[in-house]
């Protein structure tokens, strides 16, 4: 049965797909294009997905500020605002479009565990903890953001 989906067979021999946790440093990444077959190319892709998950982590974190922030300027009491005030809000369109990058981020990472490579995996999941770690100890328990006027 050919199984063949347009990519370039010859990586696809070289680095074939594995549908079990695996160890190596030949992977074809997201696209037929991108496979590490040196060991170079291999820790350079580790310590960009590294970084990735450290800085979703801080997107997070960013998004959480903006979210105070945002119901911090909204909270004056007698103000009433309309819907288009709320949709044409300038903090509002620039949480949008973060949301939009930190939903985009989530799925590729999310894509390259499922590559099953444990080298990877560890990659992601420890940029994740030390992007935590940095950012997680800023946040304020006591402080709900969907809370108005604390």
């Amino acid at each position: 049965m050919d199984h063949n989906h347009g990519g370039p067979d010859d990586m696809e021999m070289l680095c074939p797909m594995q549908m079990s946790f695996h160890g190596g440093t030949c992977e074809v990444i997201l696209f037929p294009s991108w496979a590490t077959t040196e060991t170079g190319q291999f820790v350079g892709a580790w310590i960009g997905f590294f970084l990735m998950a450290l800085l979703y982590e801080g997107l997070k974190f960013y998004r959480e500020v903006l979210a105070q922030k945002e119901a911090a300027k909204h909270c004056t009491p007698g103000a009433k605002r309309t819907m288009r005030h709320f949709m044409t809000d300038k903090l509002h369109i620039l949480q949008t479009l973060l949301h939009l990058i930190q939903v985009s981020v989530s799925y590729i990472l999310m894509l390259i565990v499922m590559l099953f490579n444990l080298w990877l995996c560890l990659a992601i999941v420890s940029g994740a903890a030390v992007g935590y770690y940095f950012f997680g100890w800023i946040r304020r328990s006591k402080m709900d953001p969907n809370e108005c006027c604390n």
